[in-house]
């Protein structure tokens, strides 16, 4: 607080950062870095143009924490959605089990769709405290310092690509054309009314669900009828299917099948139906996505894609161990995406 007569205290000069240096030379802050701790591995107009940028801006890098992030902490971050979902459990074991016998700990960290909490993981990264990421969601932060992390910490995006990050591994499934399959598969037991329950449609596999779904409808001559597409999920979860439950009940020329865009939406329509009297298979058939544990111990047992998540994980976790060996970004980035695989179980059934 001051008080009359006492002069103004004068503004402290704006601390000088590696992004202002970056912006400068018209280089990533990966680039000036790398240019300040390893040159010899930076091309010579480069090296130039980050060293002009320096001498004019002032810049004075931190020896320190040059000398902290130059250090493995051997340490990965993996980012989820939230804790609840069973579906990502057999990945985190396979996550788990490669980077323990690589050598590295996992640090578990629970997004909630919340951007202060993208933020305080965009530092964590930014701060030197883990050597790698691996995001297991389709929903990847939208925090513009997350999106931005420096290259040498390298970043694998499971069950999304997202536009703008190509400095991003990718390891998904075919989620278009899995769910065409599904469907075709319900076309192929004679049904011809089929309705589609999607997850929350501001995630990229919601929307790669969906439009399978239409595909394999649009295919076979089927008019795409709005009524059968209940939107309103909040997420992949229960909830979502047995809210979806009141569609159905409202309408008159009810489907005889249902493909649902994952099989906690799939078990908990289901459920909402049984509890009405409604049979499945025997008045509704029902095909989920993602073969999760629930899926086998359901009554009926529900038909569904399988996902491959074992095997993606293990992919995922192999690729990073890779890439943070090559600390100064030599090892390319990945993409690869798996074909899933259609489990016929006891929830759909044949008809005229």
């Amino acid at each position: 607080m001051r008080t009359l007569g006492t002069p103004e205290p004068e503004t402290a000069p704006r601390t000088v950062t590696i992004q202002d240096v970056a912006r400068r030379a018209g280089v990533s802050t990966a680039t000036v870095s790398r240019a300040i701790a390893l040159p010899e591995r930076v091309a010579a107009a480069t090296r130039e143009a980050v060293f002009s940028a320096i001498r004019e801006t002032g810049y004075t890098p931190n020896a320190a924490a040059r000398s902290l992030r130059a250090k493995s902490t051997k340490m990965v971050l993996v980012l989820l959605p939230g804790i609840g979902n069973s579906f990502f459990t057999p990945v985190l074991n396979a996550l788990e089990e490669v980077f323990t016998e690589g050598g590295y700990g996992v640090l578990i960290g629970y997004t909630r769709q919340s951007r202060s909490r993208e933020t305080h993981y965009a530092r964590v990264i930014r701060a030197g405290q883990v050597d790698g990421v691996l995001v297991v969601t389709g929903n990847v932060p939208r925090d513009e310092e997350f999106v931005s992390v420096p290259d040498t910490v390298p970043v694998s995006l499971m069950f999304s690509e997202v536009p703008g990050t190509a400095q991003f591994s990718v390891f998904d499934v075919d989620n278009r054309g899995a769910s065409a399959d599904a469907v075709r598969y319900l076309i192929s037991q004679g049904h011809r009314r089929i309705a589609h329950i999607p997850g929350a449609e501001s995630g990229l596999e919601a929307r790669e669900r969906l439009g399978g779904y239409c595909d394999a409808i649009r295919e076979v001559g089927f008019p795409l009828d709005e009524s059968l597409i209940w939107r309103g999920a909040s997420n992949f979860d229960f909830a979502s299917g047995e809210r979806a439950a009141k569609d159905f009940f409202a309408l008159d020329d009810k489907p005889t099948a249902v493909f649902a865009a994952a099989d906690e939406i799939a078990l908990g329509f289901m459920r909402a139906l049984k509890n009405r009297g409604v049979g499945i298979p025997s008045d509704v058939s029902v095909i989920g996505f993602d073969d999760t544990e629930y899926a086998v111990h359901y009554d009926p047992a529900l038909t569904t894609m399988r996902q491959p998540r074992n095997e993606m994980g293990r992919l995922a976790a192999q690729d990073l161990l890779r890439r943070m060996a090559a600390r100064d970004g030599g090892i390319p980035t990945s993409k690869v995406r798996l074909p899933c695989e259609l489990v016929v179980r006891e929830s759909v059934r044949a008809v005229e």
